[in-house]
């Protein structure tokens, strides 16, 4: 059984025909012969938008399971944090697994952040008043504090692997957010003197948290954990006894062009994971 994996389309952003770029993964899964298409969150800056476009995917692979994530550009419009928290659609994969035969579970949870990928971990007030001003995600609906969010993933995941590890199921791992700083890039070199400096801690507060990576390493199931968020290359590695993969597609935009690739469909299929369940021990 042959899965896919993708993350970070940002098909808005990137400002693709969404019709035809929908034909064409369609095309290309089909041709891969996939049983199941997984997606790590950030397909469109509206949850609305996203849900419809996998549901009309769906719709155009009858037999291939479509699964997905939102993340924090999903959730920027289109759902309450509730929605995002409980929602009916059966291609939507938060809070969710997938039982794929007699050795594995694929295990879904959009994930979040608690600042401590950053020196500023320890003073949370600090992070929050920073990111109101300059960060995107402050628009996102969101009763709690960034710390209690982190610890309700922490909570739902645990409960997850708790239930494959009692049925003896290996898992692999599906989240938007990174779950190891490791998977950061290196500082780049224009980040010089003290305010670079702390807007780049800043955003490295936002992306992710080493304590959901500790949790897949204790538990003892986790093989190999897929993670979005970070654009750019940033290599496979292994911490922990569990393999950290990122297929982010990233964005290609007239000051930014974070693709490898000339067109967005040759980028999206080369940064595309297809994983044989078969050949997996």
């Amino acid at each position: 059984m042959k899965i896919a994996i993708s993350s970070d389309n940002h098909l808005d952003v990137n400002r693709v025909d969404v019709a035809a770029t929908m034909e064409a993964q369609a095309a290309w899964l089909k041709q891969q012969e996939v049983a199941h298409y997984f997606f790590l969150g950030d397909l469109f800056n509206d949850f609305t938008r996203t849900q419809s476009y996998f549901k009309e995917l769906a719709d155009q692979l009858p037999g291939v399971g479509i699964h997905y994530l939102a993340g924090n550009h999903d959730m920027i419009k289109g759902a309450s944090f509730a929605e995002i928290e409980e929602n009916d659609d059966p291609c939507y994969f938060h809070r969710r697994y997938l039982d794929l035969g007699a050795n594995w579970w694929v295990v879904g949870n959009n994930g979040w952040y608690n600042y401590d990928f950053s020196v500023y971990h320890d003073q949370p007030a600090e992070v929050a008043k920073w990111k109101r001003v300059y960060w995107l995600d402050s628009t996102i609906d969101q009763p709690i504090s960034d710390q209690a969010r982190e610890d309700l993933v922490l909570g739902q995941v645990a409960s997850q692997l708790t239930a494959a590890k009692r049925v003896g199921k290996q898992v692999l791992f599906l989240t938007h957010f990174a779950p190891r700083h490791q998977a950061l890039m290196v500082r780049p070199t224009k980040v010089k003197g003290p305010r670079m400096e702390r807007s780049f801690q800043m955003i490295w507060a936002l992306m992710g948290a080493d304590q959901l990576g500790d949790l897949l390493e204790a538990s003892g199931v986790v093989q190999t954990a897929y993670y979005g968020h970070l654009h750019g290359l940033h290599p496979t590695f292994t911490h922990g006894g569990v393999t950290y993969v990122n297929p982010a597609v990233g964005v290609n935009k007239k000051r930014m062009n974070e693709w490898q690739r000339p067109t967005f469909m040759e980028q999206w299929a080369w940064r595309t994971k297809i994983v044989d369940l078969d050949k997996k021990v």
